[in-house]
């Protein structure tokens, strides 16, 4: 397991290195440039917007080839300096280390949310088979899997923040994290970013029960006298949570790379999502390149911990 978990990790690394290869050179080869936003200024100022573009650059190696950016930039980065964010005028980690905790609240009540209730209602909807309860929640997978997140994001916010005025149109930063005014606030959101991940989480649920609630040890156990609440939780589930921990797990890194970011924009929450938009449309480099390698570690860290938790569920499987 020892030699498994560092075979891992070494590909985990070589990956992440070459996506941040491919994010910095891709950014680099556009039209564009991080000192783009300042020109609007220096014109309007009266300067000569040549000479400040190119002093600014030059302060900052944009004017250097590409490779010798690529090398500053990864010396840099192994020193624990992720460089300058042009449009937030403070240094990288310090944006991402006031930022983060907001996507991570996000993230982390969708995630909480969707997991209950999904695999809850999957595991009734298995066992009330053919009855209302089951058509009721298939037809619900079925719709929530379908919706956009980002367009049920628009329609929470009109029908019960401008028509119904239950909550606010915007974000307030003023409420500390994890005060119950904040939490209120955060309901549309999870609504909006979990709702499409409880509905799947349903219909695998569902799936997987049925899959093991007809099978010969399901009768054994009944045999035996077993509560059925025992046979469902202990034997049926467990059998069962094995492939669900697989669609959770990969969820949760789509969730982190696209559903939060895109739920963010909707709703205003100051999170990565919101820098990294913002920064993209602001050609600030080293912020992209920033995030995109926190979202590619976290996501090469799940796939990582869901094998791990597969030798925790089924002592049967081993990794060489």
């Amino acid at each position: 397991m020892r030699n498994y978990i560092i075979k891992r990790l070494i590909y985990s690394i070589i990956i992440a290195w070459g996506i941040l290869t491919i994010t910095f050179v891709l950014l680099r080869v556009g039209p564009s440039s991080p000192v783009d936003r300042y020109i609007l200024n220096i014109a309007a100022r009266g300067q000569d917007v040549d000479s400040v573009k190119q002093a600014i650059e030059a302060r900052y190696g944009l004017n250097k080839p590409i490779t010798e950016q690529y090398f500053s930039y990864m010396g840099n980065l192994l020193q624990g300096n992720w460089g300058w964010s042009f449009s937030a005028s403070m240094p990288v980690l310090e944006l991402i280390g006031s930022h983060w905790i907001y996507s991570f609240q996000l993230i982390l009540l969708a995630t909480i949310f969707a997991i209950i209730l999904g695999v809850g209602l999957g595991m009734l909807a298995a066992v009330k088979q053919n009855t209302k309860f089951d058509y009721a929640a298939s037809i619900f997978s079925f719709i929530g899997i379908s919706i956009p997140g980002f367009w049920l994001g628009l329609m929470l916010i009109l029908v019960f923040a401008v028509y119904l005025g239950f909550f606010k149109t915007y974000y307030d930063t003023n409420y500390p994290i994890w005060s119950l005014e904040n939490l209120k606030q955060l309901i549309l959101p999870v609504m909006a970013l979990g709702i499409g991940e409880l509905a799947g989480y349903v219909r695998y649920t569902r799936s997987a029960m049925l899959d093991n609630l007809h099978k010969e040890f399901v009768t054994t156990a009944r045999a035996k006298g077993l509560p059925e609440s025992t046979v469902i939780g202990k034997h049926v589930l467990r059998n069962a949570i094995l492939p669900l921990v697989t669609i959770i797990m990969f969820d949760l890194g789509s969730v982190v790379f696209g559903g939060a970011y895109l739920t963010e924009i909707v709703f205003g929450i100051p999170g990565l999502g919101q820098v990294s938009f913002n920064a993209i449309f602001a050609d600030d480099y080293a912020v992209v390149v920033a995030v995109t390698l926190i979202g590619t570690f976290l996501v090469l860290f799940i796939n990582l911990a869901t094998d791990l938790f597969y030798t925790y569920l089924d002592p049967r499987i081993r990794y060489e």
